[in-house]
């Protein structure tokens, strides 16, 4: 079921679906010593993350979530262990409280790094670490036009046939890129870490990925999607790895590869369709959420940074704006990313009714109240109770008062310690705000009887007394 709605989601849709989350993006080509960076934002059709605005005005750069065919960086991969298929930099903005910047490039990995800086207010570019820096680059599957793109790297004189960049050439590509920087009005005032990504190519051509060739009888057929296929899917999902073969725990019936596709009916074009858009996809708390309007997917959401109930009332205000509100279907999804795994741990839908009955004795939202159920005495958070609370609010259903006073208890002795030693009383004062809201509004039975028939209600009586 959910992955014919994601389907649907993204049937229509023509944007790229990176692995990573959606990010700024810059594409530097080089041949042979000469640099070209590559258009600036406005003739890209991209549009800006909130966090991020400011620098990708400065930089002209678009999201990786653009059109694929105007990003036209393809990426096949579905395995964080493939070689990458590009020359990849990483872009790094810190802006201390004075609102002083430095912008840094970074390529490979430590210790085996080059990086080079530039200091906004000064304007001095600095090279920090020049060492020998060996990519594992993919030489087989990627075309730039006509010719392997492994050996246009190469030929271009950015790599040798080993993979190694060259130092000079990637110091040219730096201080052009730096220069470039300086002559842009940089209005980043806000003290944080941005991380962007720069793309080095050797020239602007199409890039085309190597199609495995696939024995098939020809015979065409409807899978169970709509759509009209003469094969079945075979390669893991990237995105969505709670539909995929990759963990043999979860396959189906112990199938693999296209056996496994086969079983759920999934055609290979349609496969390609099932993602969770990530333009509607946002971290809370370490968590990826995932907010669709079923019944329209051209609603966007603004990613508050308040918490999950900040959001999702939010997105309550923005859906009640539109007309045939009784159509409205938002889809909610959590899963938790960890490294190749996804782990999908909320799969709820919500009407407009129930969000209305849901916020409606609702004045005040604290800054993220129920992040406030996340335990984070230890090194790892603990999202069991928070999830609870989310799974049994987004179903409308009460919270037991003793269930919530005892885990508050526990939290509580965690943090008394600490909070001896501290000199103000700021995180007190949020920690028994937030938790007289969750204790005030999860336990009211309000939320539970507007969502039960008479029947319900009466079998619900009973067992409270039971």
């Amino acid at each position: 079921m959910l992955a014919y709605e994601l389907f649907s989601i993204n049937k229509e849709s023509s944007a790229n679906n990176p692995r990573g989350g959606s990010q700024p993006i810059k594409k530097i080509f080089f041949q042979k010593g000469i640099v070209t960076i590559d258009k600036g934002l406005d003739e890209y059709p991209s549009e800006y993350l909130e966090k991020t605005k400011q620098l990708q005005d400065w930089l002209q750069m678009p999201l990786n979530t653009i059109d694929k065919k105007e990003l036209n960086l393809p990426d096949m991969r579905v395995s964080f262990a493939q070689p990458s298929p590009y020359i990849e930099v990483y872009g790094n903005v810190k802006t201390n409280k004075n609102s002083e910047s430095v912008l840094s490039i970074t390529i490979g990995k430590k210790p085996n790094i080059i990086e080079y800086s530039l200091n906004v207010p000064t304007g001095e570019i600095t090279q920090n670490e020049n060492s020998k820096v060996r990519l594992k680059i993919d030489d087989e599957n990627y075309f730039l036009k006509n010719s392997n793109l492994f050996t246009a790297y190469v030929d271009s004189g950015i790599l040798d046939k080993d993979g190694t960049i060259n130092n000079d050439a990637f110091e040219i590509i730096s201080r052009k890129f730096l220069e470039y920087a300086k002559t842009r009005p940089c209005n980043l005032t806000k003290q944080e870490n941005l991380r962007f990504r720069i793309y080095i190519l050797p020239n602007n051509s199409e890039i085309k990925v190597k199609e495995k060739e696939i024995t098939t009888d020809g015979d065409l057929f409807l899978d169970y999607f709509g759509n009209t296929s003469s094969e079945y899917a075979s390669t893991p999902t990237t995105t969505t790895k709670f539909l995929s073969y990759d963990d043999k725990a979860f396959t189906i019936n112990c199938k693999q590869k296209s056996d496994f596709y086969k079983n759920l009916g999934i055609g290979k074009g349609s496969l390609q369709k099932i993602f969770r858009p990530k333009e509607k996809t946002f971290n809370i708390s370490g968590l990826e959420w995932t907010f669709v309007d079923i019944s329209d997917n051209k609603h966007k959401f603004r990613n508050t940074g308040k918490g999950i109930l900040t959001q999702l009332y939010e997105n309550y205000k923005i859906l009640s704006k539109g007309g045939h509100n009784e159509q409205v279907n938002l889809k909610i999804l959590c899963v938790r990313v960890n490294q190749a795994k996804q782990e999908l741990l909320i799969d709820e839908n919500l009407t407009m009714k129930q969000m209305s009955k849901m916020f409606s004795k609702i004045d005040e939202i604290p800054f993220s109240a129920f992040e406030v159920l996340i335990d984070k005495s230890n090194k790892n958070p603990l999202w069991n109770t928070y999830l609870y609370v989310v799974k049994n609010f987004l179903s409308g259903n009460t919270i037991p008062k003793e269930f919530l006073l005892t885990y508050f208890t526990k939290l509580l002795r965690h943090k008394i310690f600490d909070w001896i030693k501290i000199k103000n009383n700021t995180e007190q004062i949020e920690f028994f705000s937030k938790s007289e809201f969750c204790i005030k509004y999860l336990i009211n039975t309000d939320f539970t009887q507007n969502y039960l028939n008479s029947n319900e209600e009466y079998a619900l009586r009973i067992g409270q007394i039971a």
